[in-house]
């Protein structure tokens, strides 16, 4: 059938999965007698681009130093306004594990420990009450945006300042240290102190070891403690395995393993070995969350944190006073490295806090478009 020249046009404005409708002026003609679209007046469906709101969104990497590396998030600094809907479908456009949506409270706040920020976060598929990667990509972002900025000026001694965000997982210290020119050099997250749900029985680990498709006996035969449920905000199971050559192997069935963490009512399943890539880090990790949207991630804030706790619990790192450092490995399979550093706070040998940081650099600025 022979297309027409509307036909043709449309086809040449077309753009991903929509199509952009030009108005053409049947008299306006180029040199060649071919028509000439109308310019400035675009329309989709029926709302002109001048009556549509616009949100500013950026990208980071978070838990990295060098675009490309890390865990990327997606960040609104300004969300007032926008519905739960709207959040969730920008989630969904950006189709990053997590979106980070913020509001600033200063103007409210009455005592110093009320929350300087509500943050919201939602996975392309529902919202969650906590994500360690895109709380470091929105605090580093505030920072670089001077909505947060240090006391003293460029030049001076590095500062660390404390901010608090209202989260689903409650309210939650956020400390951003800034280096000698002003900028922000890392950013730690204080998470809940750790809750243990649960331990692992031996069927339990064969069964999970088959789901997460691992060698035989390298969950199975760890020499020492099991897989537990570990909580510092939201419930991770986390599971030691014998070497990082069996880590990289795993090839999880990833429908099994969501409805595993479904009936286990776990985020994720945080598997880690303490053969490292860099002799200076502690575990490498690997993390798979396909229950809610996520076969697996570059860098996991929470589970992290979680994972270090369960470090000192199981006695697999020596500890130190008044904080135990650790450093988790994690995003190597998925030629993401990523570097996490967790901060145990400890007396005796109880655990009195849990931080978790890093750095994070933005790659994309944009405006997103709403009807």
């Amino acid at each position: 059938m022979t297309r027409t020249g509307w036909q043709r046009e449309q086809d040449l404005v077309s753009t991903g999965h929509k199509m952009r409708e030009v108005k053409i002026n049947m008299d306006n003609r180029d040199k060649t007698g071919r028509r000439c679209p109308v310019r400035g007046v675009h329309k989709q469906g029926n709302t002109t681009r001048q009556s549509q709101s616009k949100i500013e969104i950026y990208q980071l990497d978070a838990f990295t130093d060098v675009p490309f590396g890390g865990n990327p998030a997606g960040v609104v600094p300004h969300a007032e306004g926008l519905s739960d809907e709207h959040m969730q479908k920008i989630a969904r456009e950006m189709n990053l594990s997590e979106t980070a949506f913020v509001t600033d409270l200063r103007q409210a706040k009455q005592a110093p420990g009320d929350p300087d920020f509500l943050v919201r976060f939602f996975t392309p598929q529902s919202e969650v009450d906590l994500c360690g990667h895109a709380t470091i990509a929105t605090f580093w972002l505030l920072a670089e945006l001077g909505v947060i900025s240090p006391g003293h000026g460029a030049g001076e001694a590095e500062e660390e300042i404390r901010v608090y965000q209202k989260t689903g997982a409650g309210g939650l210290p956020v400390d951003l240290l800034f280096g000698c020119e002003g900028g922000p050099a890392r950013v730690m997250m204080t998470q809940a102190l750790p809750q243990v749900a649960f331990t692992l029985d031996e069927p339990e680990i064969k069964q999970l070891e088959r789901i997460l498709r691992a060698p035989q006996g390298s969950i199975t035969g760890f020499p020492g403690p099991k897989p537990q449920g570990v909580s510092t905000g939201l419930l991770d199971l986390i599971v030691p395995v014998t070497s990082m050559e069996a880590l990289f192997s795993m090839r999880p069935d990833m429908a099994a393993l969501a409805q595993y963490c479904r009936e286990r009512e776990v985020i994720s399943v945080h598997c880690f070995s303490m053969d490292t890539v860099d002799a200076a880090a502690t575990v490498h990790c690997r993390d798979f969350a396909p229950a809610v949207g996520i076969p697996e991630e570059a860098a996991t804030g929470t589970a992290s944190g979680a994972t270090g706790a369960y470090l000192v619990l199981n006695q697999l790192v020596d500890t130190k006073q008044p904080v135990t450092r650790i450093i988790c490995e994690q995003g190597h399979v998925m030629k993401r490295p990523s570097v996490i550093h967790v901060e145990i706070g400890m007396e005796g040998r109880e655990i009195t806090s849990v931080r978790v940081g890093g750095s994070a650099v933005t790659v994309m600025k944009g405006w997103m478009y709403l009807p």
